[in-house]
């Protein structure tokens, strides 16, 4: 070694092999031997990270090199499967601060890593961050997702917008109608969150809906909301007194009945049902229609009005009326619909028997039959409470006369009173010798109705019945019980079994 004294003597040589490269250092003072310090180029400190929005702020801590400070950093990003990307403005080239904000950082998981520089020299990358997401751009209706009434404002919430755009806000499709809608802030923060009120026109239609909320700057996300306004689906007037629908008479007095859909029962958004029965009813051209259960026809209604009372004299024929439904917004829709006023009376037209193939003429069996023919179809439910035509189990009875024509008495199978079919007289005295009853026990008699005939067919009988001598001629005496679907009771004259005279059944 050689000496030296006097001087502070340093020489500092740099050996570059890349990342690492050593960084030598020899001093010395007076006479004293040459000494020797290697150091290594030190590792980048694995960062924190944070999103707002879809800005990342990333920071680390600073490195140093024999005391002196690292000069500066790169900052790279991955994919959380360590995909490397390029690092956006805001964190690009070399930070020489201990923290950077990238700015428009796409949706995703990210992490990131440092790497201190020194001069030319670059040291080690650190190890990644732990992960962090920024979201994609969404949009959140925060209210009821189901309107039921028009116009209708409706709140949401953005997230992960980027800062600053403003947004606007269109129906079903990118470019479709532009809502009226505010946003606020009016611009998005830098947080990338933002409220929203978004108003429905009157005109929406119902069903499904996607609102596009889409941003000054590309970003664009999308909520569904349904339009579920309550509305008339059905509407029919029937008389007071119940049974079949469709049809008044002059003088007679009904009720209004509608069935309003939508979302609960009752359904919500209703402000008021009314309807207009000026055509019918004098003065009544908004008539309140009540929320409530109903049955007419079978059919169920959940809305009837007060019980009304038709014009007299009214003409005859198809009368109109109307059902207004005015949701909670103040919409109104009208749906026109329409009634039969029938002002005449049903009547008898014919009575007459058949006999079951195979059958003995003459003689009342099991599957003989009765037909009773109206002049007009009446209403069922008169003849027997809540019967609406269809085959019916009934009884009948064919009553011994005596020294009179035998009758015959149709009667209700649960509680054997007899139904208002009037009186029956068979024209003969020989069918029965005593009262005999027809599906009792055994197979039932039954009822249908058709159009305006009344079919009964006999059952089994409790005795067996005699053979008509000779031929006869049935007569029917109407009851004035049983009305038409108008109301109209049905006139008492007598029909007589027409065509020539047969032994019946």
């Amino acid at each position: 070694m050689r000496r030296l004294s006097g001087w502070l003597l340093a020489v500092i040589v740099v050996v570059c092999a890349g990342p690492g490269a050593a960084y030598a250092a020899w001093s010395g003072t007076g006479t004293v031997s040459a000494q020797a310090q290697a150091a290594t180029m030190p590792s980048g400190s694995a960062p924190t990270v944070s999103a707002a929005g879809h800005s990342v702020t990333v920071s680390w801590t600073g490195g140093a090199l024999l005391g002196q400070s690292v000069s500066g950093y790169t900052v790279n990003r991955y994919t959380a499967g360590g995909g490397a990307q390029t690092i956006g403005s805001g964190c690009a080239g070399t930070i020489t601060a201990l923290s950077c904000t990238e700015s428009s950082v796409p949706a995703g998981t990210w992490t990131y890593t440092v790497t201190p520089l020194l001069y030319g020299w670059t040291g080690t990358e650190s190890a990644p961050s732990a992960a962090v997401t920024v979201q994609a751009p969404a949009i959140s209706i925060t209210s009821a997702t189901t309107v039921t009434s028009l116009p209708a404002t409706v709140s949401a919430s953005l997230t992960g917008y980027s800062a600053g755009q403003t947004v606007a806000f269109k129906l079903d499709s990118a470019t479709g109608t532009t809502l009226t809608s505010t946003l606020s802030p009016t611009s998005v923060p830098a947080s990338g969150a933002a409220t929203a009120s978004i108003t429905l026109p009157a005109g929406t239609a119902q069903g499904a809906h996607t609102i596009y909320a889409v941003g000054s700057q590309g970003d664009s996300a999308t909520a569904s909301l349904t339009v579920n306004r309550p509305t008339v689906a059905a509407a029919t007037i029937a008389k007071s007194a119940g049974g079949d629908a469709g049809a008044i008479k002059q003088g007679g007095t009904y009720y209004v009945y509608a069935n309003v859909t939508g979302s609960g029962s009752p359904p919500a958004g209703v402000g008021s049902v009314t309807a207009d029965v000026s055509a019918i009813t004098t003065g009544q051209t908004a008539a309140a229609l009540t929320a409530g259960s109903y049955t007419v026809d079978g059919q169920s209604y959940d809305y009837r009005s007060a019980q009304l009372t038709a014009k007299n004299p009214l003409t005859a024929g198809s009368s109109s009326f109307s059902v207004k439904l005015t949701d909670a917004a103040g919409t109104a829709t009208t749906t026109s619909y329409s009634v039969t006023v029938d002002d005449t009376a049903p009547g008898a037209t014919n009575i007459q028997t058949a006999n079951v193939s195979g059958g003995t003429a003459g003689k009342p069996e099991l599957g003989d039959s009765v037909t009773f023919t109206f002049s007009e179809p009446i209403d069922p439910a008169t003849v027997l409470s809540g019967w609406d035509g269809s085959s019916q189990s009934v009884v009948v009875t064919i009553i011994d006369g005596g020294g009179a024509n035998d009758k015959l008495e149709v009667l209700n199978a649960s509680t054997q009173a007899v139904l208002p079919f009037g009186t029956i007289s068979l024209g003969r005295k020989d069918y029965v010798t005593k009262t005999t009853t027809f599906g009792a026990s055994g197979t039932a008699s039954t009822m249908a109705l058709s159009g305006s005939v009344i079919t009964v067919t006999l059952g089994t009988p409790s005795a067996t019945a005699g053979t008509a001598a000779g031929t006869g001629t049935l007569t029917w005496t109407p009851s004035s019980s049983v009305t038409d679907p108008a109301g109209n009771a049905m006139s008492t004259a007598a029909a007589s079994e027409s065509g020539t005279a047969d032994k019946d059944f």
